[in-house]
């Protein structure tokens, strides 16, 4: 009972509902009076409560539809009263209307508002590879229906041009400290498809990964089965993630974005990678050289050469290719600008003489003729 009277309280506190309350209590008061002036006059319209219930609605919303009009004086000054008391009524209840909406609009900019959606992904913490992370996390989502939302302390600017970027209906945030529960749960924790955890970047460079960890507990604590993902900048802190029930721990890497996203929006595709990654692996990438008995014929009697033969899986070649010499680029008379880079290029351990870069065709076509110098990549 008394939670029934707290939340009467709340909806009588509402601005919407007294403005409402006002508009209805002017309209049955209206009407009544406008009932009674009119009941005696021999043309008038209005007899019944309902009637004149109508008439004071469409009146007040300045609609005035025509199907009753008081004929008689008193009641005609009545309803002129009743006018300007609906116009300022209306007037008030849209500026009302459209200051909630408003007001919404900035706290959901500023990420205060509880977020309401189902089955979403948290990336919790900021990371200079952010936009990277969501760009790998929408080109993976086929379907287009997966809405993330970012729980940060970045300033709200930064959050709306993300927003404007990517779109609202998918992007969403949260302003707070990700370690707190409160936070957490105004992200809708318990319903969320899955978690990212990215490194805290320090302001003299590097990142701790000591709030991931501690993140990663109260997470666990919350919600147990929820799948986290620890994007991580030192490999010290595998172990205490893992101790800590993280699902998954990604280092930071070149390609770390995609595997992150790959964890949620493609399972699989991580744990192979890790296991052709790992030299530890049986089945981890290999290259081999090939005969000469294979120049001049196809990729696809190599293909069926190693799995026959060995069972592996030719998934494309590669070649070492000559560069150009440094030395053809100065000019025959030693320079002090030539000596200068000669010098440079001798300090950073590379001399003059030919470098060498590698050519690689993955998944060629079968018809691919191989040429000398080739080699095969394969699995084992």
């Amino acid at each position: 009972m008394r939670e029934v009277i707290f939340k009467l309280r709340n909806l009588a506190r509402n601005p919407l509902i007294k403005v409402f309350t006002l508009i209805l209590v002017a309209a049955f008061i209206g009407g009544l009076g406008v009932l009674v002036l009119e009941y005696p006059v021999p043309d008038g319209q209005i007899h019944t409560i309902p009637e004149a219930l109508w008439w004071a609605i469409v009146t007040m919303t300045t609609v005035g539809y025509g199907d009753y009009t008081p004929h008689g004086l008193p009641s005609r000054a009545l309803a002129v009263l009743i006018i300007f008391i609906g116009i300022s009524l209306t007037s008030f209840l849209t500026g009302t209307i459209a200051s909630i909406i408003v007001a919404r609009r900035m706290r959901a900019n500023q990420g205060l508002l509880d977020i309401k959606v189902k089955d979403h992904i948290i990336i919790c913490g900021w990371h200079h590879k952010m936009e990277s992370l969501l760009n790998a996390l929408l080109a993976l989502d086929d379907d287009k229906a997966s809405q993330i939302v970012l729980i940060n302390e970045e300033h709200e600017d930064h959050m709306q041009s993300l927003k404007n970027q990517y779109g609202y209906t998918r992007i969403k945030y949260i302003r707070g400290e990700f370690t707190k529960e409160p936070i957490l749960k105004q992200a809708n924790l318990e319903k969320a498809r899955a978690l990212i955890i990215l490194p805290t970047e320090l302001p003299g460079g590097g990142v701790s990964d000591e709030k991931t960890i501690l993140a990663t507990l109260t997470i666990k604590n919350i919600v147990p089965d929820i799948k986290v993902i620890a994007y991580v900048g030192d490999h010290s802190a595998i172990s205490p993630l893992k101790r800590a029930s993280a699902d998954h721990v990604v280092l930071a890497d070149n390609f770390g974005s995609f595997i992150i996203a790959s964890h949620i929006l493609n399972p699989g595709i991580p744990q192979a990678v890790d296991e052709l990654l790992d030299t530890q692996s049986a089945h981890h990438f290999a290259q081999v050289s090939l005969g000469p008995e294979f120049i001049g014929r196809p990729f696809s009697e190599v293909f069926s050469h190693f799995r026959q033969k060995k069972g592996w899986i030719a998934i494309g070649l590669f070649k070492e290719e000559e560069q150009s010499d440094f030395s053809s680029f100065l000019s025959s008379d030693t320079s002090s600008l030539d000596a200068f880079i000669e010098r440079k290029l001798r300090e950073a351990g590379k001399g003059l003489e030919e470098g060498q870069s590698m050519a690689v065709a993955i998944n060629p076509p079968d018809d691919r003729i191989i040429q000398a110098g080739e080699g095969a990549l394969v699995i084992p």
